[in-house]
């Protein structure tokens, strides 16, 4: 494999020349350095709307080098750097031409987008933002970005078969949020604010007959209203109950045992 040929498969796309590509000084941390990639599209990916993909003509003369933070290359950040010319789209006006490798208007690839918000469905944002040197803030826009453009919602919905539903409170047990994991994934793939029968079936609703039918177990504690809404909506789907709430369970009710007992005992205990 050529050096052109390794720089294509990291970005992901091949119809463009590798250009440069040098190592710099992270202005940020000088004490680091970055990879820089420099490439340019070959002519028939140039000029495209970033709203349709069409064709379209170009605009001005103006235009630009952008870079686009990508997956980092072992412990160094890499970036691509490309020119970024004006378009001007018959239905959607003047824009920046579409960049194959990287949603509209983030300085980020889709790579590095996608990987952050897999990240950041299984680990605290906190965490995501110090393992992938980004801000906080960041890890939740990349997250957005995705899931407008590169996973839509439906996307989640597909071959569900075990999921686990829950209710917890927050601000001081003011309000509540029901939320819904695919088991299989670790993935949060709904929430809804509030709890019980009303919001639950909500979830149940955004699903097709054939989505619900395919639900083979559905965890969660032993709320009636989860009962009520699975035998409803999933009747191909076995009732289970996570372990958090049985061990919660059976330690009350030792706790409970325990209290009587001792309380027994104190009562029948003879005067010394």
């Amino acid at each position: 494999m050529n050096f052109e040929t390794f720089i294509k498969t990291l970005i992901g796309f091949e119809r463009m020349d590798v250009l440069d590509f040098e190592i710099e000084e992270d202005k940020y941390h000088p004490d680091e350095n970055v990879f820089i990639a420099s490439v340019a599209l070959w002519e028939d990916e140039k000029y495209c709307c970033p709203k349709c993909g069409q064709k379209c003509g170009k605009y001005d003369r103006a235009d630009h080098f952008k870079r686009w933070r990508s997956l980092d290359l072992g412990k160094n950040k890499f970036f691509i750097e490309c020119r970024v010319p004006r378009c001007i789209c018959p239905e959607h006006g003047v824009y920046a031409q579409l960049i194959p490798w990287a949603i509209p208007d983030s300085d980020y690839t889709q790579a590095f987008e996608v990987r952050v918000a897999c990240a950041a469905a299984k680990m605290p944002t906190n965490l995501v933002s110090k393992q992938y040197r980004i801000k906080w803030a960041t890890v939740g826009n990349c997250v957005r970005r995705v899931q407008k453009h590169i996973a839509p919602i439906e996307n989640r919905f597909r071959n569900l078969k075990k999921i686990a539903i829950d209710e917890t409170s927050y601000q001081k047990g003011y309000k509540y949020i029901t939320t819904v994991q695919d088991l299989e994934t670790g993935e949060i793939i709904w929430a809804f604010d509030g709890y019980g029968d009303e919001v639950l079936k909500l979830f149940f609703q955004s699903l097709t007959p054939e989505q619900c039918a395919g639900i083979e177990y559905v965890v969660a504690d032993g709320a009636r209203w989860i009962t009520r809404q699975v035998e409803k909506y999933c009747p191909n789907a076995k009732r289970c109950v996570d372990p958090f709430h049985v061990v919660g369970w059976a330690t009350e009710a030792l706790d409970t045992a325990r209290k009587r007992l001792s309380d027994d005992a104190k009562k029948n205990a003879s005067p010394c």
